[in-house]
């Protein structure tokens, strides 16, 4: 049984030695918890290491995006959420963040802009799309 040690830097990390990734690498919630989903987490993680992509994660500063509150009606927490979310992001001054999950695809796209989180958010598949048209 072999282990693979898959590189994953966090913001902090990078921060600490004055480095800023090319993408933020927004995990989710089901990328971090649900065991089918952390297979595409550390697979996409390969593919931007084969790639030579620079990126970080949040690790225990990412939280959820809000997505499951808002969806259910709960727009206080939501809201709490997404701030909290948006501090952290602003703070680091990340500009660009790819996710593997498509509602935090959609809650980072389409929501937070109104919240004073603006970011150019790609799905994963349309990043590997770009990678691949470059040549990565």
């Amino acid at each position: 049984m072999s282990t693979e040690v898959i590189q994953v830097p966090t913001m902090a990390e990078m921060m600490a030695q004055n480095k800023k990734p090319e993408v933020l690498f927004w995990v989710g919630c089901a990328g971090s918890f649900d065991d089918r989903a952390k297979k595409i987490t550390k697979a996409f993680a390969k593919i931007l290491n084969k790639a030579g992509v620079s990126f970080a994660v949040l690790g225990t500063e990412e939280s959820c995006t809000g997505d499951p509150a808002k969806r259910a009606g709960n727009e206080f927490l939501f809201m709490m959420q997404a701030t909290g979310n948006i501090q952290v992001l602003n703070a680091y001054e990340v500009t660009d963040i790819v996710t593997t999950c498509p509602h935090c695809f959609n809650t980072l796209k389409n929501e937070y802009p109104d919240l004073g989180g603006k970011y150019n958010v790609v799905h994963h598949t349309q990043f590997i799309k770009k990678l691949l048209a470059y040549g990565r």
